[in-house]
């Protein structure tokens, strides 16, 4: 199996083996590698969590909470203190090849279902800070995380008809 080494390729993974995006979700932790016990897969479940808990969220909103953070395979996860301009610029190109992938099925940046995964993924992220600073890992030993966010994104991906 070759490495996911581009943006395209990382989009059409998402669609094509989901399994094998959440399963690189799974190995990347949280903090620059330093919380063990809190991937940026469980990150993620834990922002769709937050959304689908809004009725009036969007299905759009649903998907990129799960999404929102894929560009850290590429990337890897840095603490905010050192994420600069170009890093940023990277992983908004990586957002942009999965939008470009998912056209009608994630929001578009800047939109009310994109500003709410941003909140909702400040609000996860202060809490597993909050936890990591008192010592505790944020969530329990979690088997089932790989196995859901695939399933909840082949259910995204198949009601919008991108599958």
């Amino acid at each position: 199996m070759a490495l996911i080494t581009t943006a395209e390729q990382l989009a059409e993974a998402i669609v094509t083996d989901p399994e094998r995006v959440a399963a690189c979700l799974g190995r990347i932790n949280r903090f620059g590698g330093q919380a063990v016990g809190c991937s940026v897969l469980r990150h993620s479940l834990e922002v769709y969590y937050r959304i689908d808990a809004d009725p009036d969220a969007s299905n759009a909103a649903r998907l990129w909470a799960l999404l929102h953070d894929c560009h850290e395979i590429l990337t890897g996860d840095v603490v905010r203190p050192y994420v600069n301009a170009r890093l940023r610029m990277e992983q908004e190109a990586i957002d942009n090849a999965i939008i470009r992938r998912l056209p009608q099925l994630v929001p578009q940046p800047d939109s009310i279902s994109w500003r709410q995964v941003a909140a909702a993924d400040r609000a996860v992220g202060d809490f597993e800070l909050m936890q990591m600073g008192r010592d505790r890992t944020p969530y329990d030993v979690c088997t089932f995380a790989l196995a859901s966010w695939v399933r909840l994104v082949r259910e995204l991906i198949t009601i919008g008809g991108a599958a």
